[in-house]
């Protein structure tokens, strides 16, 4: 297959635009700032390899976040990412417009993190990274029905977590 140049920038664009969220989101998938940050370069790398080749990635954005979840998922099964707790990794990926949110935004951190794989990863998914349910049913193989059902149940458990008496609505 010929290089698609299109794509190629595609991957280049992702990077430069939106690098630091992407590792972000697959931090809170994962637990740890520096395993999400080796694991979301390895998947931009794969997704290049795969635009130089000549195929396009459809959902590049959301494709690299379950691309690295999953390369972070092997990493902290490996015992890579032993001793990192999330309270570190709130510290560590707080930017300094982040600061003024305080407490509720750190307990909320810790309360995502908390969640079972599969509800945090639909979590960070659409409420952290903005897929929609379709899109992420599609990256995850699941149907959409799965998709909702693990939101629903990720939602209970944030509120539940977080003490609220209603639902949570992030």
């Amino acid at each position: 297959m010929s290089t698609d140049t299109t794509a190629v920038a595609e991957v280049e664009t992702l990077i430069r635009g939106d690098y630091l969220r992407l590792v972000r989101a697959v931090a809170l998938m994962c637990g740890s700032a520096a395993v999400a940050e080796d694991a979301t370069q390895e998947a931009l790398t794969r997704a290049w390899q795969r635009a130089a080749a000549g195929e396009r990635i459809r959902n590049l954005p959301g494709w690299v976040v379950v691309v690295a979840a999953n390369e972070a998922r092997s990493v902290v099964r490996r015992g890579a990412a032993e001793g990192r707790a999330a309270e570190r990794l709130a510290a560590r990926m707080v930017s300094p417009a982040d600061l003024s949110v305080g407490v509720e935004m750190r307990d909320l951190r810790e309360a995502v993190v908390a969640l079972p794989d599969r509800q945090r990863e639909v979590v960070v998914l659409h409420y952290f990274h903005g897929d929609p349910v379709a899109d992420i049913a599609l990256l995850l193989d699941i149907s959409e029905g799965g998709v909702k059902n693990a939101l629903f149940k990720a939602r209970a458990s944030l509120a539940q977590a977080l003490g609220a008496t209603k639902e949570v609505g992030l």
